[in-house]
């Protein structure tokens, strides 16, 4: 029999010091990722133009909207109960991979015809079901992710990703030099994605022996439980990419291509609360009765990370123009306008991510896809009003708009579900060392980019340091001992 995942390193503080170690390593190979993908939109931007890369944007958001039916929320609950350790670790994942591949032939069908019906441009279109096939590769190494993260073992899967991402970068390099067009890039790129198969099967398939053969009771259990949170998976990413699917039917493929390289700092910034709430979810979900523990949390994991997003959205306001022409290049400064907006919505997106692990973590997931819901719709009408208006700016200033409302409506569920609420003193802090960072990326300004941005950086620390913003250990990330007798009581 093979025996349920045990998170090692149980003796005390082993846990906490374990846990911000993953956190560190993560946010360290997600610099990398960062890296990797910022060369990937360079190399892909300056080879295609504005137009073709605004197609290859489109093929993908296509992609996405689907994504979230392919998933469905089924690798949470995986997660959830392999940390929980009551059932046979070999039967949930074998069960799993069963219901993925499922739900992964449904999201290609439906994917492949909503773009048939919908995609006006028959390149687009068939470069769109090429695009689609990761979601079926996906199926057979995203479960054993799930090992990992009950396992605390996150830096492995990073490492996978890192690599992963490395390889596509290299493949897009050669297919740029040797001319290749924008449907064959889309090919490439696909084939990057069997990287991260065979990663995983080699680094981590020999450590369960997956039972292939499923078991329909627990295949139906992981399907019924993830419903709520896989129809709130559906709408997030619908909510997050619609904006751009709409724009290319009412603006063409350049307006896409200019929103994308707007919108693409927004995923790079966004990783940073998913990381760090990626790791404390399958503790969140042992310490979810715990309230007390539960407020420690919440609070810690809401300080930090507004430690980074108050000057990542402050030094992208100001340095928007020149980060673009850096990345990009000739022809896409319009994107400039709409990334000091995304840039803002992206800073609350560190809150509502919070929010919706929290939820989750306490059994809200129907609270937590009626939050969703509300979101989308709202999304959706907002950029069917302003986009006719204002283009790419209209579509930033909706996104702003709605992320706006639902990070107020998710604290406001978050402290009458959950009894936790917030306190701004420490945001005050980082306020004030932003103002700091501001000060020195203001007077360094005519000396350049990469001047001006060490510059910012310079003063960010020294403020932050000042001020005694970072924690004197890596424990006090975690809410001390109470995180770790938390977890180890569930």
């Amino acid at each position: 029999m093979t025996p349920a995942v045990r998170v090692p390193g149980r003796a005390p503080g082993a846990l906490a010091r374990r846990v911000a170690l993953n956190i560190g390593l993560l946010l360290a190979g997600n610099a990398a990722e960062a890296a990797v993908a910022t060369a990937s939109s360079m190399v892909l931007a300056r080879h295609l133009g504005v137009v073709d890369y605004g197609k290859y944007s489109v093929v993908f958001l296509y992609v996405a909207l689907f994504q979230g039916v392919a998933q469905f929320g089924v690798d949470d609950i995986l997660t959830r109960e392999l940390s929980r350790g009551r059932r046979r670790a070999d039967v949930l994942v074998g069960s799993a991979v069963w219901v993925r591949l499922a739900l992964a032939c449904l999201a290609v069908a439906l994917c492949v015809a909503t773009v048939f019906a919908g995609e006006r441009n028959r390149q687009v279109a068939w470069a769109t079901v090429l695009g689609a096939t990761p979601l079926l590769l996906s199926v057979f190494y995203v479960p054993l992710w799930s090992v990992l993260q009950a396992r605390l073992e996150h830096p492995v899967q990073e490492a996978i990703v890192v690599a992963s991402r490395f390889a596509e970068l290299v493949l897009l390099v050669g297919a740029a030099l040797l001319g290749a067009g924008f449907l064959v890039l889309v090919g490439t790129t696909v084939v990057g994605h069997a990287v991260p198969l065979l990663l995983t099967w080699w680094l981590v398939g020999g450590r369960l022996r997956v039972r292939w053969r499923p078991d329909l009771a627990v295949a139906k259990d992981l399907l019924l439980q993830a419903a709520p949170v896989g129809a709130a998976s559906i709408v997030v990413l619908v909510y997050a990419r619609v904006d751009g699917i709409l724009l290319s039917w009412l603006r063409g493929y350049e307006a896409v291509g200019l929103y994308n390289a707007a919108y693409k700092f927004v995923n790079l910034v966004v990783a940073v609360p998913g990381i760090v709430n990626f790791v404390l979810f399958p503790l969140m979900a042992r310490i979810a009765e715990d309230r007390q523990t539960a407020q420690a949390v919440f609070q810690k994991s809401f300080d930090y990370l507004m430690l980074a997003a108050l000057p990542l959205a402050v030094g992208t306001t100001l340095l928007a123009p020149r980060v673009v022409a850096v990345v990009y290049g000739p022809g896409f400064e319009a994107a400039a306008v709409p990334l000091r907006i995304l840039i803002w919505a992206a800073a609350l997106m560190y809150v509502t991510k919070t929010c919706r692990y929290l939820l989750v973590a306490g059994g809200q997931q129907a609270a937590f896809l009626l939050l969703m819901v509300a979101g989308a719709s709202a999304n959706i009408l907002l950029n069917l009003w302003w986009i006719p208006r204002a283009g790419i700016v209209g579509a930033a200033w909706a996104t702003l708009a709605t992320e706006a409302m639902t990070v107020a409506v998710s604290y406001l569920v978050v402290r009458r579900r959950l009894a936790l609420s917030l306190h701004l003193g420490f945001v005050a802090r980082v306020s004030l060392a932003t103002a700091g960072m501001a000060l020195g990326v203001v007077l360094a300004a005519s000396l350049g980019f990469w001047v001006s941005l060490a510059a910012g950086v310079v003063a960010y620390a020294v403020a932050t340091g000042a001020l005694g913003l970072w924690p004197p250990e890596s424990r006090a990330l975690l809410g001390l001992r109470r995180l770790e007798e938390g977890a180890q009581g569930g």
